[in-house]
Parts: C-alpha cells; structure tokens; sequence
C-alpha cells in the first residue's frame, strides 16, 4: 500500500510532502505525480517560491515558507492538493492512506 505524508509546521501550514510506495506506472502514481508537479510548476512560476521536488521513485515536494506575505497564497494551492490526496484516498482506499505529520515540534 502506499503512502501519502503531509508534513506542517507547528502552525498547521503545509510545508512538504512525501509519497512512498506508489509506483508512477499505474494510474494512481501517474495522478499523484501530475498533482505534485502542477502545484511545484505554479509555486515556482507563478508565485516565484523555491521549490525542492522529485518525481522518481518516491515522489517528494518541499517548499520555501520564508516570505509571510505569501501565506496565503501558498496556503490555498498546498491545502487544495491536500484536499485532492483526500479524494484520492476515497476513491482508492485499498492503495493509498494519507498521513499528516508535525515537523520540528518535540514532544517531552
């Protein structure tokens, strides 16, 4: 089964993703690939953000929260791609389960 993990900061904001266990020659790995790339191409050319990605073997996105002024922005696209990884996991339960983590946050 594979996995989708959605990683925020500690004030809930999407700061990455990394799939694993979806191989890009099924329908399924072609659909996560083509969501992840969409929103890397539209963070980089249309708000200008740094974006790391890879669309290998296992798939990641990871963006450059640096500029407050576009918090908003950037939390419309990466909430809305979460909300597809969502649909996704609906409609294919039986391959994919999405998991959200708090990166950076210890807990004593």
């Amino acid at each position: 089964m594979g996995e989708i993990l959605v990683q925020r900061d500690d004030t809930n904001r999407v700061m990455g993703v990394a799939v694993r266990g979806i191989r890009q020659v099924t329908t399924l790995g072609m659909t996560v690939s083509t969501l992840l790339e969409a929103v890397a191409t539209s963070l980089e050319e249309y708000l200008h953000v740094s974006v790391e990605s890879s669309f290998g073997t296992d798939m990641r996105l990871v963006v450059d929260r640096g500029d407050p002024h576009l918090d908003r922005e950037l939390d419309a696209i990466l909430e809305t791609l979460v909300v597809g990884f969502r649909l996704l996991e609906r409609d294919h339960a039986k391959s994919v389960t999405l998991h959200e983590e708090t990166v950076g946050v210890e807990v004593l």
